[in-house]
């Protein structure tokens, strides 16, 4: 494993999004089958660690304030629907920061932003997690135009095999939502990829 890089040396960074309790094991929102893509997950966290690049944590928080609570419902409250799941915990230990959001979408996490405009030498930026058609999609756009607002010229990785959603037959479709969500991606300049074997290695 290569000496950890700081903030301002790091050209690629992983975000894990939402694999927590409350989304991935139990909670009103919680569906455990998205637990699938953790032995996708996995490999792309060790390669960028071993690489010493960034690696961090991004989950769910709420409290009985929490407006979004108003559109969906309660779920991730307080510290134990927060927490990743314990099999990505042992990797959290290696993160260079963990974030709690208090949205749908990650860019407005306190200290996401100041921390980006940071990274002044990142090259790229790789999404994994859940749900695919709601934070991923959220905080994928939003870094899109992030960094277009910025001039900083960063590509955003999907890969397809490492992003999952929820599924509510009737209700809401994991393969049709997966579909609309890579395709509104896409056509904002995020890139997808089926998994990162297709992307060149740095």
């Amino acid at each position: 494993m290569k000496e950890k890089k700081n903030i301002k040396e790091m050209e690629e960074a992983v975000f894990q999004i939402d694999m927590n309790e409350g989304f991935c094991e139990e909670g009103n929102l919680a569906d455990p089958t998205i637990k699938h893509i953790v032995p996708n997950i996995v490999p792309i966290i060790r390669a960028v660690l071993e690489k010493g690049e960034g690696y961090f944590v991004i989950n769910d928080r709420h409290t009985k304030d929490s407006v979004e609570l108003k559109r969906y419902a309660e779920h991730c409250m307080g510290d134990k629907e927060s927490r990743t799941i314990k099999e990505l915990a042992i990797y959290e230990q290696y993160a260079d920061r963990t974030f709690y959001k208090n949205s749908t979408c990650a860019l407005f996490a306190p200290g996401m932003m100041e921390m980006l405009m940071e990274m002044t030498n990142l090259k790229r930026v790789i999404l994994v997690g859940c749900c695919t058609d709601i934070c991923i999609q959220n905080f994928a756009i939003a870094l899109r135009n992030f960094f277009d607002e910025l001039n900083m010229d960063i590509d955003i990785i999907v890969p397809k095999n490492a992003v999952e959603t929820f599924h509510i037959p009737g209700v809401h479709d994991r393969e049709e939502n997966n579909k609309r969500a890579y395709s509104v991606m896409e056509n904002t300049g995020v890139k997808l990829v089926k998994t990162m074997k297709e992307v060149e290695v740095r």
